[in-house]
């Protein structure tokens, strides 16, 4: 295969990232794209220079199209795992949004149908990619901090409060099955499983900052069914202490994603707003100076989400770093277990 032949089902905000990317793989190309958006239809065939036998608007369609070998659901959260599921039928090449579906069940059974298959599947956890995230996990293999004791993670953005913004499917439960928690925190759920380990147990609160907002079509307003912040506290493998806090109700905070990690030996800190440094305290590495230094990212921790995802489909490789289905699914029981513990205001054993 000289390129794999990328289809791209929903082409709204977040396939941006994902086309952006693609054109930058020498084994990849786009051939086709789906959306019910006769708008961003257009806009995005226009731009890829697609002809109208490849823009489709019933996502069977592009799945069957004989020009695609891999396919890209990049759709609201309800959608995942039913188009993934017809993907898979269809024995193509699949890479999957975050989150991956409404609940862990509905998950598993993607993971179920891949295994019938003796096939993988690729989720989209994009932040794991960043270089200081990459080598924060090689220096954590490494034993440079030691035991680890605690880590305090923290996901901010304030698209909760940007004026006038409707009742998109982010804010309708059927849809989105939760808010920020899900949205936002997955991310930070899957660096936390790469870079740590596993979750045991969590206790979570869940809360909405804007109550309602404007109906897609028509007049009036709409009750918002998501959360917009999110904190929980968690025990991690090996008895790691964990605190974590979402929110796109921080007044002015654009994208910040900030991680801090103790070991009895020393200490890791990144803000991926500056996703190629690094803070460490270290007297492995700094035997003279214990305490945080500021480095640059060596070379070689730049691994790019769709690359990853070419290479895959193309040749089978998964790389070091590779999200699967299964990473999804883990994350999603974790997801359900925040919303239970929320709900019933207790800690809740992640099974």
């Amino acid at each position: 295969m000289d390129k794999v032949r990328v289809g791209i089902i929903g082409v709204g905000g977040i396939s941006k990232k994902h086309i952006k990317e693609l054109l930058t793989c020498e084994n990849a190309k786009i051939t086709a794209v789906c959306d019910i958006n006769e708008a961003n239809l257009k806009e995005k065939a226009d731009q890829l220079e697609l002809d109208e036998a490849h823009r489709f608007r019933d996502y069977h369609d592009l799945i069957a199209c004989e020009d695609v070998d891999a396919v890209e659901i990049c759709t609201p959260n309800y959608l995942h795992v039913p188009m993934a599921l017809d993907v898979v039928k269809a024995g193509k090449k699949l890479n999957v949004e975050k989150p991956l579906a409404l609940s862990a069940a509905e998950a598993q059974t993607l993971a179920d149908a891949l295994k019938e298959k003796n096939t993988e599947a690729m989720m989209c956890f994009s932040w794991r990619f960043h270089p200081a995230v990459l080598y924060a996990k090689t220096l954590l293999e490494q034993g440079v901090l030691g035991e680890i004791l605690d880590i305090e993670v923290a996901y901010l953005k304030d698209s909760a409060l940007w004026p006038g913004r409707k009742l998109e499917w982010r804010f309708v439960k059927e849809y989105a099955g939760t808010g920020v928690l899900g949205d936002l925190g997955v991310h930070l759920l899957d660096m936390a499983r790469l870079l740590i380990g596993e979750f045991k147990s969590v206790c979570g609160r869940l809360r909405t900052a804007v109550h309602e907002r404007p109906l897609i079509d028509g007049e009036g307003m709409g009750k918002v069914e998501t959360d917009d912040y999110a904190s929980f506290l968690a025990e991690m493998e090996g008895g790691v202490n964990a605190i974590f806090n979402i929110t796109r109700a921080a007044y002015g905070v654009k994208n910040t994603v900030k991680f801090d990690i103790h070991g009895m030996e020393g200490s890791i800190s990144f803000n991926l707003n500056n996703p190629k440094v690094l803070g460490i305290a270290s007297p492995k590495m700094f035997p003279d100076h214990p305490e945080m230094h500021e480095i640059d990212v060596p070379e070689g921790y730049d691994d790019i989400q769709e690359q990853t995802f070419a290479d895959f489909a193309q040749k089978g490789e998964k790389g070091r770093f590779f999200p699967s289905v299964e990473d999804g699914v883990a994350c999603q029981k974790i997801l359900d277990a925040i919303e239970l513990s929320a709900k019933e205001k207790r800690w809740v054993d992640i099974v």
